[in-house]
């Protein structure tokens, strides 16, 4: 019985990879840059149009936090050295979520 436990703790332990592979990492890279091409423009959103400003403010956040954890499973990634940046971004777009009070979408 101890044997087999361990041999199962063993495979699981073998197969189990915590950080994601070069691959993975190189495909996530490249569809954020895809998606980072298409995001809205926050320069021309308007506080007086408040629902597409809200859901302009919601996307880039949402954008930020993908970015966020994307550099946490991929350090070597080329959005490394921008992250301070989206996080930059992320909290301050959050403050402006809050001052127009914005819902969350679902």
């Amino acid at each position: 019985m101890r044997a087999r436990k361990a041999v199962c703790l063993a495979l699981v332990i073998a197969c189990w990879n915590p950080t994601a592979s070069f691959a993975d990492c190189a495909r996530e890279s490249a569809t954020l840059a895809d998606e980072q091409s298409e995001l809205p423009r926050f320069d021309v959103a308007s506080p007086a149009d408040r629902p597409p400003y809200c859901i302009t403010l919601e996307t880039l956040m949402a954008f930020a936090a993908r970015v966020k954890a994307h550099v946490a499973r991929c350090p070597s990634s080329n959005y490394a050295s921008a992250l301070a940046g989206w996080n930059k971004i992320q909290t301050a777009y959050a403050r402006l979520f809050n001052r127009y009070r914005c819902k969350r979408t679902r």
